[in-house]
């Protein structure tokens, strides 16, 4: 229960996140703005855990898992940033949001406690998520069905790494303890992204640096959204299972919708509030199919 729950208001966290990443993916080029955000929260934690004089322990395995999980971070939020700068959001993080599946079937592989009722649940979501998008062209007008297809495909590669991706978190987590392993993640995420935006200038691409105030502010929002949205989600993974947090956690397909409709006025017909209450059954599915301790 506790596990989902987390999954949950990480996914509305994401959800937001995902929401202004649409405007400041349009202004700010996509390593410089993955760049700013890995190093802003990497920054924050280090002056945290430097004032509580607290530092992450070494562990070789843990380590490594938060390394391979920083650069599939920056890969995956780069393919993501893409997809939401082509819009609409409500095709791309769905889209997205197919790293469910996936995860859920790495950690049962690998020996997660789980039930009949989860996986049921799991494809309950998926399906959910696999029909938001669908009739797009037709509640937003302004895209051809060639570009949101783009969209979708940009999004659905994001989903496969974001999957590996929380994998490894998750493993970290197990060790570490989910401050330690979001710490670790936003770190050798900034390291890889810094490395990309010198090789950037050094081969003299025309970079798109943040333009005015406002757009910084968003930017800075966006950081703390998705790293509170991350660290959500891998407490929930420790608390209460990293099976039932991630299918609390792949509704964000359906809180990134929602919160599009409300701040960029994005159109929800009849067909996305449909699949947006498949996801929900799902997740209260997933709920009542949490094993008991």
């Amino acid at each position: 229960m506790t596990g989902i729950l987390w999954g949950l208001l990480g996914a509305f966290l994401i959800g937001a996140s995902d929401c202004i990443a649409r405007v400041t993916s349009q202004r700010v080029s996509t390593s410089l703005l993955i760049l700013i955000i890995t190093g802003l929260s990497a920054l924050s934690i280090t002056v945290w855990l430097a004032v509580t004089g607290s530092l992450p322990p070494w562990h070789t395995q843990a380590w490594l898992a938060s390394a391979a999980s920083g650069v599939l971070n920056v890969a995956a939020l780069y393919l993501l940033f893409l997809a939401l700068a082509r819009g609409p959001v409500a095709m791309a993080s769905p889209a997205a949001s197919s790293f469910a599946v996936i995860l859920v079937l790495l950690n049962i592989a690998t020996g997660e406690q789980w039930t009949v009722i989860q996986l049921i649940a799991t494809l309950v979501v998926f399906a959910g998520v696999a029909m938001l998008p669908r009739h797009a062209s037709d509640e937003n007008g302004d895209y051809n069905t060639a570009w949101l297809q783009k969209t979708a495909f940009l999004g659905f590669c994001a989903g496969v790494t974001i999957a590996f991706r929380m994998y490894l978190a998750q493993d970290a987590t197990a060790i570490l303890g989910a401050t330690y392993a979001v710490y670790l993640n936003r770190l050798f995420a900034g390291f890889a992204c810094l490395l990309l935006v010198i090789f950037q200038m050094v081969r003299q691409d025309k970079l798109q640096w943040p333009a005015d105030r406002s757009t910084a502010a968003l930017i800075l929002a966006q950081s703390v959204l998705e790293m509170a949205a991350l660290g959500a989600f891998l407490t929930g993974s420790t608390q209460g299972g990293r099976v039932t947090a991630t299918i609390g956690f792949s509704a964000m397909a359906a809180a990134t919708v929602i919160i599009a409709r409300v701040f960029l006025h994005e159109k929800i017909g009849w067909w996305r509030a449909s699949w947006i209450s498949v996801i929900g059954i799902g997740v209260v599915a997933a709920i009542l199919g949490t094993p008991s301790d």
